[in-house]
């Protein structure tokens, strides 16, 4: 019986390409493995550096809202890389810093759209600074908004926030950040 290398080399590859995928699907949507996740590595711990969070949860943040997409634009207006919103972060970072609010083609600029959605979910964990689980409030902030994220606070400043999110969606949104950011951290 004779073998081939290149047969070999073939299957090999396939079995690989079969693996990731399953990984994916499992882990996330089956495409999960084809995005560069390392693309804007500086600029976002640069941006999270100047807010006080951890380049990790930005990293994160980036991946569920964007997949790294600095085009990516939402069904609700949402635009960039983390699909900051024009009437919602945007208008609060302009009014904040007292200038004008950027236009929409300077919001799809990687360096703009991370300082601004840093910004914004920096005073998200700022505002939760004390709670065990700040960064799943800050997530639930920035996902479903701030008098959402203080109906779902716990009682005890230790206790946990997952089960207190009445929306699965952004129950869901925040426990897929917090994996990816474990898994960044690691």
């Amino acid at each position: 019986m004779k073998f081939s290398l290149r047969k070999v080399g073939a299957a090999a590859a396939a079995v690989i390409f079969i693996a990731a995928a399953v990984t994916a699907f499992v882990n996330g949507t089956p495409g999960d493995f084809l995005v560069d996740d390392t693309l804007y590595r500086k600029e976002i711990s640069s941006a999270a550096k100047r807010h006080g969070l951890p380049p990790a949860l930005v990293r994160a943040v980036v991946f569920q809202e964007s997949r790294f997409n600095s085009r990516c634009r939402g069904k609700k207006g949402e635009i960039g890389l983390m699909q900051i919103m024009p009437s919602g972060a945007v208008a609060d970072w302009a009014r904040v810093h007292k200038v004008r609010e950027p236009g929409e083609d300077e919001l799809f600029d990687p360096k703009m759209n991370l300082e601004i959605g840093c910004w914004f979910l920096g005073r998200a964990v700022r505002r939760w600074q004390g709670y065990r689980d700040r960064y799943e409030l800050a997530l639930a902030q920035y996902n479903a908004g701030e008098s959402r994220a203080n109906r779902w606070k716990p009682e005890k400043r230790s206790g946990a926030v997952l089960p207190r999110i009445t929306i699965p969606g952004t129950r869901r949104y925040v426990m897929q950040i917090m994996k990816r950011y474990r898994k960044y951290r690691t």
